[in-house]
């Protein structure tokens, strides 16, 4: 389950706050720091902020004025006021235009880019990427490094994680080595969001403990205490995510738990709601259900009392599988159609997803529907996610030719390009490098997986000699008993017969002939036999049969659980393929190994039958723990090598499990008659 989106709210506030100097330049900067402007309530800021602004326009055209005209835009934005804020900077942006003050002109175009945010994400892109083609011409690094921090923030948003993680990159290049730690942190923390949200944990992990290790460098930054504070919430929130999204709820819970204090509660209601939302969410997936209602309650209640119709999103969404998990469906299914309508509202397509899947799942009259309306939003939004795409990538070429035109780029501004062009390179290299790893990492372990079937149908093949060996062996000794003795015994009988058989007595020599067309007959059947038993047949299915048992019997001697094996009688082994063979062994076996290992399960079935269109069904079913399909993020090693052996032999592959009631994997071979290997 997603978390809060609080920290992409911090975001906002911390990339617009590190554009300001640290430093406030000239009186008029000053009325922003007044005690009695502070304690102000907003409506009176924001009159006291317009009356500022109609007597500015009479000031000279300094550097002095334009700064203080950056820290009014800056008023006005924290306000919420971004219209009346990209106003001052359309007016900072002429002013400098005419000072010929390239810096302050990428300011302003960077604080343009900050109003329009959230409001037209393209156009902020767009202000972000001409502020930054500037910087560029000037050779600032570190305001380089911000705009391309904003513009990968920007695609996070819109769900662009790929692109946005490549920008992170190329900001951290440029602020890895400057003096700006929270701008560190927050470059960090993004790049940790972006691996997180391509289920890279491992990854995304080890960039949000660099992130943690930068608060260290906040403290004696210019920073106040309570900043930081601030900061090390936010750093504990996202480590806990991931190792909730890894099933390490354990230490979930012990990182929510260390920030969870008294402070917290009383001073940070929004961030406190954020902290007891996601332990109790952890703390459920554990199987923990003590206090979790009341936490998931508690905050829903400060949610909606701070007013973010995200989190409360959220809250409603935890609310509904707590209580379908205990089975109480009428709440759940209020609290899922709560969360569905405010997702919708607030147009958050993953939370509409999120709650149209839980519902389709609990509410399963409806299921449908929403299995039909899931399937839509899913499409829309990839649909979006393209065009996103084509258009963030349209507005990097229309203001790269732009800036080819403009005049106020120097001649350092082609070595920048340069630089650019060889750090992409660079990149590109790198890319390609992991890329050709990758490709060499598959093929070998595709060699040694066919290795291993090829050593496994070797098995297969010598065990079936070996039989064949002996069943040979036994049917000559057989065959030679019969030749030798039995026949030799009744050529005996027979002549001492037929000698008798020379008595005159009528009745007698009738019963004798009798006898000895009797015998003779009997000489011929087993003459029938012993001929048969010469022969070189080969009965494959008890063999192939036999070596299944096996499989079972040496589970059985471990006494943990009970196998039983139900092979269909009616199954000719003999023009199935090698391969079919080799893939339903190799399946059961692992399918039986994931029982003895995890099910802890008292019996297991393992049937094999063939269907009327002659196909061949494996199942294997068990009565142990089992597990909810939908909490897996993705397959462990044992189920996805199953998935892949059906797969390559085109098997229809299907699982099917519930917590307390057992596992069932059922493989369907449609065409198991291939060309026999």
């Amino acid at each position: 389950m997603k978390k809060s989106r609080f920290l992409l709210l911090f975001f906002c506030f911390l990339c617009f706050n590190s554009c300001k100097k640290n430093k406030i330049i000239g009186a008029n900067s000053k009325l922003f720091q007044d005690e009695a402007y502070k304690n102000k309530k907003k409506e009176l800021k924001i009159k006291f902020l317009d009356s500022i602004t109609s007597i500015s326009s009479q000031s000279t055209n300094d550097s002095v004025f334009r700064h203080f005209l950056f820290d009014l835009s800056a008023e006005y934005y924290f306000l919420n006021e971004n219209s009346k804020s990209s106003d001052v900077c359309k007016k900072i942006l002429q002013l400098s235009s005419i000072a010929k003050d390239t810096f302050s002109i990428a300011r302003a175009y960077s604080y343009i880019g900050d109003t329009n945010e959230f409001t037209k994400r393209d156009s902020a892109y767009f202000y972000h990427q001409k502020a930054e083609k500037l910087y560029r011409s000037i050779n600032n690094k570190e305001r380089i490094g911000i705009e391309l921090f904003k513009k990968a923030y920007i695609l996070f948003i819109e769900g662009n994680y790929i692109e946005s993680e490549s920008q992170v990159s190329n900001a951290l290049l440029f602020l890895k080595n400057g003096k700006d730690a929270e701008m560190l942190f927050t470059a960090y923390s993004l790049m940790g969001l972006n691996f997180e949200k391509l289920e890279e944990y491992q990854e995304a992990l080890k960039y949000q403990l660099l992130a943690k290790d930068v608060l260290r460098d906040i403290e004696g930054y210019n920073s106040s205490l309570e900043k930081r504070y601030l900061y090390s919430v936010e750093s504990s929130i996202n480590i806990a995510n991931i190792y909730e999204k890894t099933f390490r709820f354990d230490k979930s819970i012990q990182e929510l738990q260390s920030i969870l204090t008294p402070q917290l509660k009383v001073k940070y209601s929004k961030d406190y709601a954020a902290v007891i939302g996601n332990l109790g969410y952890s703390k459920m997936k554990s199987g923990d259900f003590k206090g979790v209602e009341k936490m998931f309650k508690d905050a829903l209640i400060l949610s909606i009392k701070n007013g973010t119709d995200a989190n409360v999103v959220y809250k409603y969404l935890n609310l509904g599988e707590y209580y379908s998990l205990i089975k109480d469906t009428t709440k759940s299914l209020n609290y899922l159609k709560q969360s569905l309508r405010l997702a919708e509202k607030i147009k958050a397509g993953e939370e509409i997803k999120t709650a149209l899947k839980m519902l389709s799942k609990i509410d399963y009259r409806n299921a449908a529907k929403y299995d039909k309306r899931y399937i839509f939003i899913n499409d829309s939004l990839t649909k979006a996610q393209r065009i996103n795409r084509n258009k963030y990538a349209r507005i990097e070429y229309e203001t790269s030719v732009v800036e080819d035109e403009n005049k106020l780029l120097s001649t350092k501004n082609t070595y920048i390009l340069i630089g650019a062009f060889v750090l992409t390179l660079v990149l590109i290299l790198i890319i390609a490098y992991r890329y050709v790893k990758n490709q060499k990492r598959e093929k070998v372990y595709r060699e040694q997986q066919q290795q291993a079937e090829e050593e496994i149908f070797d098995l297969l093949k010598s065990h079936q000699i070996k039989l064949n060996e002996v069943k040979i062996k036994e049917q000559k000794r057989i065959s030679f008993e019969l030749h030798d003795g039995i026949l030799n015994k009744l050529f005996s009988i027979r002549l001492q017969l037929g000698i008798l058989n020379e008595s005159d007595a009528e009745d007698v020599n009738a019963k004798r002939e009798i006898y000895i067309d009797l015998l003779e007959k009997l000489e011929e059947e087993i003459r029938d036999i012993s001929h048969e038993l010469q022969t070189d047949f080969i009965d494959a299915q008890i063999e192939y049969s036999s070596l299944l048992q096996n499989l079972i019997l040496e589970k059985n001697e471990l006494k943990i659980t009970t196998f039983t094996i139900d092979i269909d009688n009616r199954i000719d082994w003999e023009p199935i393929s090698g391969l079919v063979k080799i893939t339903i062994y190799r399946i059961a076996q692992e399918a039986i190994h994931n029982v003895v290992k995890y099910a802890v399960a008292k019996n297991c079935v393992v049937s094999i039958n063939r269907l009327k269109n002659n196909a061949l069904e494996l199942t294997i079913t068990d009565d142990g723990n089992g597990f909810e399909i939908e909490s897996i993020v993705t397959d462990g090693i044992g189920l996805k090598n199953m998935r892949e052996r059906a797969k390559s032999i085109k098997a229809k592959f299907d699982i099917s499990s519930e917590s307390g009631k057992g596992t069932k994997i059922q493989v369907v071979f449609e065409n198991p008659e291939l060309k026999k290997e």
